[in-house]
C-alpha cells in the first residue's frame, strides 16, 4: 500500500482564510504546528453578554494574521478611548 502524506490545513475563525500547517520531519517522528502568521484571541467581559454573538466572552483559538491585527487593533484603540472617560 502507497504512503498517502497529507498536509493539514487551518482555517481562521473568523473570516475562513485557510493555510497549509507547517509540517517537519516524516513518517511517525513527524511534527505539525501552526503557521507563525496566524494568532488567536481571548477575552472575557465583566457583563453577562456582548454585542458579538451573544456571549460574555470571545474566544478565537486561530486567526489569519489580517484578523490578528484587526483584532489587536480593535482592542486597543477601544481602551485607549476608554482610558479617558470617567467611571463614576
Amino acid at each position: 500500500m502507497a504512503d498517502v502524506d497529507i498536509t493539514p490545513k487551518i482555517r481562521c475563525d473568523n473570516c475562513g482564510h485557510t493555510e497549509d500547517k507547517i509540517v517537519f520531519g516524516s513518517g511517525g517522528s513527524r511534527t505539525i504546528a501552526r503557521p507563525k502568521s496566524f494568532g488567536s484571541a481571548r477575552m472575557e467581559g465583566g457583563r453577562s453578554t456582548d454585542s458579538y454573538g451573544g456571549q460574555e466572552r470571545l474566544d478565537f483559538a486561530d486567526l489569519c494574521q489580517k484578523c490578528a491585527n484587526a483584532a489587536l487593533d480593535a482592542a486597543a484603540a477601544a481602551l485607549s478611548a476608554r482610558r479617558g472617560d470617567n467611571h463614576g
